[in-house]
């Protein structure tokens, strides 16, 4: 968004961050118009006292930093606060500051976004994947790109349905989203380990000597790996392969049917037993 010209208080040297939706506001006037946006998602952590210091330290707004600490104190609602900033400020239009305070109450935004996440992740986990990504991808379309803490969880949960399906270069390209939105720890790991599994070794190593900035998530995907590798090969899985291998080998048809049926009926048992236990 541009620069707003300041008409109440002055502006502000160093900006206030609104968290929420990862904005700097260098004025009063910018903190109004960026809570009127965004007024469907506003939520407790809007009360913050480091706003009402910076309203007073850094845009000369005192009084209102006054009555903002006298709210903080008291115990209001995020409703008030903002209430509050907005009829001081009187920077919006007539009725504007109305329905601001009118889609606050309502909550409709993140409640219905967050219903339908809870909802996603329940298809997903019922082993409905093609819902639950369409499910996703609306959540996408209607959140606003400011939401991008929400947006880089919605990535996430798409990365891992993804990976669930072994289509690991759709979930690389959801997980390097959500990194992308919210460079955290856990989004890099994903995104390298959906790498790992899909690449090859040459584009592998290709890929991290042009970003060296996931050599740590490739370490610890790469120490994850070793250490799967070491469980399966002492496994009871490992030793059934080996031995329908050994029977193939040796031409022992009836006893590799035999054994590859046990082998499959007791991989549906475990499966229908995993399904049965998520719904």
């Amino acid at each position: 968004m541009g620069r707003v010209l300041t008409v109440t208080g002055r502006l502000a040297e160093t900006p206030y961050r609104i968290r929420r939706i990862e904005r700097n506001v260098y004025s009063a006037e910018e903190l109004c118009y960026s809570l009127a946006q965004c007024a469907d998602f506003i939520d407790e952590e809007i009360m913050d006292p480091a706003l009402a210091d910076w309203l007073s330290e850094s845009c000369g707004l005192h009084e209102l930093a006054r009555l903002l600490r006298g709210q903080l104190r008291g115990r209001h609602t995020p409703k008030e606060f903002v209430a509050t900033i907005l009829r001081e400020c009187g920077t919006l239009p007539a009725g504007e500051t109305a329905r601001v305070l009118e889609r606050m109450e309502k909550g409709s935004g993140m409640a219905s976004i967050n219903r339908d996440l809870n909802r996603a992740q329940m298809l997903a986990g019922r082993g409905h994947m093609r819902q639950a990504q369409t499910t996703y991808t609306e959540l996408l379309e209607k959140l606003p790109d400011m939401e991008r803490g929400t947006r880089a969880q919605i990535w996430k949960e798409k990365g891992l349905h993804y990976a669930d399906s072994f289509l690991f270069e759709r979930a690389a390209d959801c997980f390097r989203q959500a990194w992308e939105l919210s460079p955290a720890p856990e989004h890099a790991f994903w995104y390298v380990a959906s790498l790992y599994m899909y690449m090859s070794g040459e584009e592998y190593r290709a890929f991290l000597e042009v970003h060296p900035e996931f050599y740590e998530s490739a370490y610890q995907v790469e120490q994850r790996a070793s250490r799967a590798e070491s469980r399966f090969k002492s496994g009871s899985e490992s030793r059934q392969l080996r031995r329908l291998r050994q029977l193939r080998r040796e031409n022992q048809e009836e006893a590799f049917s035999s054994r590859l049926g046990h082998t499959l009926k007791g991989m549906q048992d475990d499966y229908r037993q995993r399904v049965t236990a998520s719904v």
